[in-house]
């Protein structure tokens, strides 16, 4: 009968340790399919210079890469740039902005970054940018790339970065993942095409 006990006690045991077990490991494939997002950097690729509107107007750009490294959509995507340090003298008009994600039409939206979902493709995230405008005069200086940067006096002046280095950190979350984050140094130019970006990491 004792016996009896026992073997039932062990099967019991057993049993529970599989669950255990069963549980444990969908728990790991669950994490395993989860987003995690990535940031890349690549200064040859990722500081560019265009002509806009007819190339009376010339703007250089410094982007980043984000990729998803998973094959489960990334939703709800938002970067968030925070200011860590300017150059003496100079302060920065917000303490975060919300980026600008490149080949969005924000002008169909409010003039608040909106959140993007992020499949395996790498989705180009604007930083900050400098222009030139033929026929005006030079202008020193450079926006952090919000929504309607240019568009909303107001904005414009809160993304307005006067000349100098800063130095911000990028974080890029989604809903249903784990995020990344990087830092970076910001070189705001006397003229539009010395905007330089660098990693900080």
């Amino acid at each position: 009968m004792s016996d009896s006990k026992d073997i039932l006690t062990f099967a019991g045991v057993i049993a529970g340790y599989l669950s255990f077990v069963r549980l444990l490991l969908g728990d790991v494939r669950g994490w395993c399919k989860r987003p995690r997002l990535e940031i890349g950097f690549n200064p040859t690729e990722d500081l560019r210079e265009w002509d806009l509107l007819g190339a009376s107007r010339k703007q250089k750009v410094a982007t980043v890469h984000v990729r998803n490294n998973r094959r489960t959509p990334a939703l709800r995507c938002v970067a968030v740039l925070r200011p860590i340090s300017a150059p003496p003298g100079v302060t920065i008009g917000k303490k975060e902005f919300v980026l600008h994600w490149a080949d969005t039409d924000y002008t169909t939206h409010s003039n608040i970054a909106e959140p993007v979902d992020m499949g395996l493709e790498r989705r180009r995230l604007d930083v900050a940018f400098a222009i030139h405008v033929d026929e005006q005069a030079p202008q020193a200086g450079a926006w952090v790339a919000i929504p309607l940067a240019l568009s909303v006096p107001a904005r414009a002046t809160q993304a307005f970065l006067a000349p100098g280095e800063y130095r911000f950190r990028l974080t890029v979350n989604c809903a249903n993942g784990k995020g990344a984050s990087m830092e970076f140094f910001i070189s705001s130019p006397v003229t539009w095409t010395a905007l330089s970006m660098r990693s900080a990491n």
